[in-house]
């Protein structure tokens, strides 16, 4: 996966406080999502995900500026990558719409 937390020149950002810094790395973990296949569910599947990220990034964010967040940025950060892991996409992905074509292509070849 990418360091999302690193600066596009490879330099460790010292501006930026670390507990900020993870947690807008755990954004970008969140809304960073493989692209769909090429079927209308696939695409459909997707910006349901996509709209369902959005809404936990939207919530975490609210309760940050709100004071709810009171475990802390690293709290929820952590608790970002959970439900990020516990939600994983639930289409297929393009790589493997393409895997799936060489697949029967390799497979009708010898028939």
């Amino acid at each position: 996966m990418t360091d999302l937390s690193a600066r596009p020149d490879g330099a460790a950002s010292s501006t930026i406080p670390g507990p900020v810094r993870d947690l807008l790395a755990a954004i970008g973990e969140v809304l960073t999502l493989p692209d769909p296949g090429g079927d209308r569910m696939d695409l459909v599947r997707y910006e349901s995900c996509v709209s369902e990220r959005i809404h936990l990034v939207q919530l975490t964010i609210r309760d940050i500026l709100t004071g709810k967040a009171t475990d802390g940025l690293e709290w929820e950060a952590a608790y970002l990558r959970k439900q990020n892991t516990a939600r994983p996409p639930r289409y297929r992905t393009s790589e493997q719409e393409l895997a799936d074509l060489r697949r029967t292509a390799r497979d009708g070849e010898g028939q």
